[in-house]
């Protein structure tokens, strides 16, 4: 009898299979609400959620190494929290030719690879909080989040570029943001 991953993983052979690389849940919420607002339907895999609706995106997210590395992602997106050791593991596993969205200080890790994919690095986010509102400062000005989650800020910039892998360019996801609370 197969494993739920085994499953997933047979299940996601002829899809382009995109992996965020993370602890916490709210990173893939956010990215799902950013993707529906833009029309874009993916499958989605997770410890606690499965939706699948045979489309060409498989979107899983784990914080297990292991997973992470059998998955084998064409494109994957490392978070903020996650241990630089583990980061060194799981790209062993990258298909070649793929993408892999990563903090910056993360640099000199994912440097060291051996086999070839594209690296787009991410700064934090800049922000401030005043009086429970939260305000990003990016290239088209200051936006209004509805979240004071630091991690979900934190790795907006990486979100963002996750984003432009499905096709959704900055105003496109900077539109669905505001509306987000998390």
């Amino acid at each position: 009898m197969k494993t739920a991953l085994a499953e997933m993983i047979d299940y996601s052979q002829n899809k382009t299979r995109v992996l965020v690389y993370s602890s916490l849940p709210e990173i893939s919420r956010f990215l799902l609400e950013v993707l529906d607002f833009n029309g874009k339907k993916v499958d989605y895999f997770s410890a606690n959620q499965i939706l699948k609706n045979d489309q060409d995106f498989v979107l899983f997210q784990t914080s297990d190494v292991d997973e992470a590395a059998r998955f084998q992602p064409n494109i994957a997106l490392v978070t903020v929290e996650t241990p630089k050791e583990e980061v060194r593991e799981f790209i062993k596993n990258m298909v070649a030719g793929g993408v892999l969205i990563f903090p910056e200080f993360m640099a000199d890790t994912v440097g060291f690879a051996l086999n070839y994919f594209r690296k787009l690095p991410f700064a934090k986010t800049d922000f401030d909080s005043e009086n429970g509102m939260t305000l990003i400062h990016t290239e088209i000005g200051a936006i209004p989040l509805n979240t004071s989650s630091e991690n979900l800020i934190n790795n907006l910039n990486g979100l963002q570029l996750l984003a432009q892998q499905f096709g959704v360019m900055e105003e496109g996801f900077y539109e669905p943001v505001m509306g987000i609370s998390g």
